[in-house]
């Protein structure tokens, strides 16, 4: 492991004897020759959590990578990227737990069907983002302060209100959208999270401004020869 100036440290990847034999194992070829080595890069860092309150929370990440040039690839902005990374994982939680619903399973039984109704919720996901940003190009905001429930709501309701009569089949004018989006609640986009709030992190925690700072850190990982 050799040390680089801003922080992060070149590391040596080896394929250990029980992760060979589980490749044999699960490749058939009990003959498979050990992988070669590689060199990766190790970004170490912790991030400090402070409220209001003084309070803070402190974790230690590490973020293993390919991108070996540490001037092209700063350590502080592989931390930053790893942080930002969590809108992602917000993302699919959103689509799991609230375009789906959070007790809903999906009801393909087979890969194939399981396959389609995801490409599904895909498609009323970004139909429903579709209509979070067409809201905010009117009112001239970030797309981000438009609360996702907030659309998903609006769109429910201008859905079944203006459903067909059953009886004769007539349509009524339906009502605007946007205007029923833009009169919703807003995102707070001073919030920033590293991991989505668990159901007892609601039960037990209150909507606080808090501060991250970021600190790079030697690795304490143990070093072969």
């Amino acid at each position: 492991m050799a040390a680089l100036p801003e922080g992060s440290q070149l590391v040596r990847l080896r394929e250990s004897d029980a992760m060979l034999a589980r490749r044999r194992k699960t490749t058939g070829d009990p003959r498979a020759a050990r992988l070669s080595d590689i060199t990766a890069r190790l970004v170490e860092f912790i991030v400090t959590v402070t409220d209001d309150a003084g309070t803070t929370r402190i974790s230690t990440f590490r973020v293993l990578t390919t991108l070996l040039d540490h001037q092209a690839y700063p350590a502080s902005e592989i931390a930053r990227a790893y942080a930002r990374r969590w809108q992602v994982e917000l993302i699919y939680k959103t689509i799991k737990s609230t375009v789906r619903g959070g007790n809903r399973r999906l009801r393909g039984q087979a890969p194939d069907l399981a396959e389609q109704e995801i490409w599904g919720l895909l498609a009323v996901y970004n139909a429903l983002v579709d209509q979070a940003v067409a809201a905010a190009v009117d009112l001239g905001i970030d797309p981000h302060q438009i609360s996702f429930t907030a659309v998903l709501r609006a769109v429910r309701d201008h859905i079944t209100s203006h459903a067909p009569c059953p009886n004769c089949g007539h349509h009524t004018e339906p009502a605007d959208l946007t205007a029923a989006i833009i009169a919703g609640p807003r995102n707070r986009t001073d919030r920033q999270r590293t991991a989505p709030r668990t159901t007892t992190d609601r039960q037990t925690e209150h909507t606080r401004n808090v501060t991250y700072t970021i600190t790079i850190t030697e690795s304490n990982l143990p070093t072969a020869a």
